[in-house]
């Protein structure tokens, strides 16, 4: 049975995932800040023949990283992979930047995922096969008005993911950086004039997900795009 911790995972493409794995094969770490939302997921999976636990934190708060994979390895006995999925998106152009809205978009989309995974290696090296996956956006190499913050720390995430890549070779521990495109999650707001029914759905970046973590060892999936069939909005 493989241990797979999973951040983000109360809605949209964390819980999704979890949906996506539930069964004997895996044990599921469930990571996120809403605790009656990720119950419900911790639920799903069970009734589903699988095994999950919930932990609750917020991965911003100084120390959550560790505390976070310390409670994992507690629940679970070790961990075989990390899945990178929490994350923040806010638009606003320049004009409307500000020290806060910076804060927030590099301490859960950049900060948190590093601290996490670096708290998580002592316990993957050890595992044949240990896997990071790195949720991205093609926001990290694509221009849309008004994502600069946004972008910016999806570049940063991609570009940390390669160098990481590079780093834990010698360990063989794999990184794989999944990229969608708009994808239809609680991201976008009720009333957002762009078309939901051109985006992707968050069972399909799960499914990218889950392809690359099944990927045999002697594999590394190093980048995933997932776009609807319609193209970017």
């Amino acid at each position: 049975m493989r241990t797979i911790l999973i951040t983000g995972a109360s809605s949209g493409i964390g819980a999704a995932l979890a949906d996506r794995l539930a069964g004997p094969d895996h044990h599921l770490l469930l990571v996120a800040r809403r605790k009656e939302r990720l119950a419900e997921v911790v639920q799903g999976v069970v009734a589903k023949g699988g095994t999950a636990h919930g932990i609750c934190a917020n991965l911003a708060d100084v120390g959550a990283p560790a505390l976070v994979i310390d409670e994992a390895v507690r629940l679970a006995g070790g961990l075989s992979a990390v899945v990178n999925n929490a994350g923040i998106f806010e638009t606003a152009g320049i004009g409307a930047l500000n020290a806060e809205h910076l804060d927030r978009l590099f301490s859960i989309n950049v900060q948190a995922p590093m601290l996490l995974t670096q708290a998580a290696l002592p316990h993957l090296r050890g595992r044949q096969g240990g896997q990071i996956v790195n949720v991205s956006s093609i926001a990290a190499e694509s221009a849309f008005p008004g994502c600069g913050a946004y972008a910016a720390t999806k570049a940063a995430l991609e570009a940390w993911s390669r160098c990481l890549r590079e780093e834990l070779r010698g360990a063989r521990v794999r990184v794989t950086v999944v990229a969608p495109g708009a994808t239809d999650t609680e991201v976008w707001p009720a009333d957002t004039t762009h078309d939901r029914t051109r985006m992707c759905r968050a069972a399909d970046v799960a499914e990218a997900i889950a392809f690359a973590l099944a990927a045999p060892v002697t594999a590394s999936i190093d980048r995933l795009v997932v776009m609807p069939p319609g193209g970017p909005l």
